[in-house]
């Protein structure tokens, strides 16, 4: 009997320990390459993007910062409360040669305090957690919803894209990328009101089908608009 509990209690434990390496393995590689680089910098940069489908297609929008069609979404922010963090793990902000405005989680850290910075992510304190912030900014403030679409959507957590490490052309460094993937829903008048919008030549917004996000390229009026690598996420 106390044979047959001890087997089972070792079993319980191998299962969790390999649970958790099989969901965390991704990650344990990234801090295994973060370790390497101990006193280099490693850029971050962690955003929130929306799931937005209508006919099967998806809603992207123009970047204000780079030509290209993106989904809906942006950096979180951090609060006041933060500055223990930044001074605890040596973080630099970007200046403004980078994407960088105030409070943006985009950022540099050694690579001795990767690990950190992504468990003080993943304990939610310190920033910002509600994800309404860039939908109000790129879609109400515009005019293309009124503000009572926020009272009525949907908006619900799909996944978290795992962070890897890539060399970044753009900013000739070594660059974890990291994306909350939310998707919203709009009752129909919204819906509607998005289609209608979108038809517009002027239009900052379009409606993509998954082909066209595939090969990040789609052709609008004879003319060739680049969509940008990260909206594969939310297809």
């Amino acid at each position: 009997m106390l044979e047959s509990i001890v087997i089972n209690l070792i079993s319980n434990v191998i299962s969790f320990f390999c649970g958790r390496f099989y969901d965390n393995y991704r990650r344990i590689w990234l801090i295994i390459k973060s370790v390497l680089k101990y006193d280099k910098d490693i850029r971050f940069s962690i955003a929130y993007l929306y799931k937005i489908k209508i006919d099967d297609k998806y809603l992207l929008i123009k970047g204000s910062k780079i030509e290209q069609l993106q989904p809906v979404g942006g950096v979180y922010k951090v609060y006041s409360s933060f500055i223990s963090i930044e001074r605890k793990l040596n973080i630099t902000f970007e200046d403004k040669e980078g994407f960088y405005e105030n409070e943006d989680l985009r950022f540099l850290v050694k690579g001795k305090n990767v690990s950190k910075v992504l468990n003080w992510f993943d304990s939610r304190k310190n920033r910002e957690v509600a994800a309404y912030r860039e939908f109000y900014e790129e879609i109400i403030r515009p005019e293309i919803l009124p503000i009572e679409a926020v009272t009525s959507m949907k908006i619900e957590f799909l996944k978290q894209i795992q962070p890897k490490m890539e060399y970044s052309i753009h900013f000739r460094i070594d660059e974890i990328l990291l994306f909350d993937i939310y998707e919203i829903q709009l009752i129909d008048e919204y819906v509607e009101m998005i289609r209608q919008y979108a038809q517009g030549d002027d239009s900052v917004i379009k409606l993509v089908d998954r082909a066209a996000i595939e090969k990040e390229c789609i052709d609008i009026e004879g003319k060739s608009f680049k969509i940008g690598s990260h909206s594969r996420y939310i297809i």
